[in-house]
């Protein structure tokens, strides 16, 4: 890509873009489907930075956006923008035919005994469900992982107040 400057347009479903002088659009940004979040794919540094400044410019706070926490460099990219981690929080994946015991208070977000509220997603091999743990939260992870819950990744959820 060039250096030529940017222009920030805005976009027929709201999102803003960041656009080079050859009419490419090089960092796209808006809202999320989660109510006060919002994300930014960018090509460069300074496409992301002029595309998240208009996303702060244009939201009330608090923001919050989410990065995965082996990406250090869209992370560093948010906290340029003033942005500060404000939790982790794991997807485990776990077999569908878990056995199901009694849920303690502290598993958020996952009814234990209701199979329909989980997360139904099919891998190569066979259905598994999916549920986001806090990493702190000691006692839900415990609870995951002897339901024969596997880490799949982890994400950063970052603050802007």
């Amino acid at each position: 890509m060039n250096d030529s400057p940017l222009t920030l347009r805005r976009a027929e479903n709201g999102d803003w873009l960041a656009v080079d002088d050859e009419q490419r659009t090089v960092a796209s940004g808006g809202q999320s489907r989660r109510p006060g979040f919002i994300s930014v794919d960018a090509w460069t540094s300074p496409a992301f930075d002029l595309v998240a400044a208009a996303l702060i410019a244009d939201q009330p706070s608090p923001l919050y956006t989410v990065a995965n926490a082996a990406d250090d460099e869209l992370i560093e990219s948010w906290r340029r923008c003033g942005f500060a981690e404000h939790r982790r929080l794991t997807c485990y994946r776990i077999p569908f035919d878990a056995p199901i015991p009694a849920p303690p208070p502290t598993v958020r977000g996952l009814n234990l005994h209701d199979r329909r509220a989980r997360i139904v997603l099919r891998g190569p091999a066979a259905p598994f469900l999916a549920v986001d743990v806090d990493v702190s939260d000691r006692e839900a992870v415990d609870v995951i992982e002897s339901l024969g819950g596997r880490a799949v990744e982890t994400n950063v959820e970052l603050v802007r107040s």
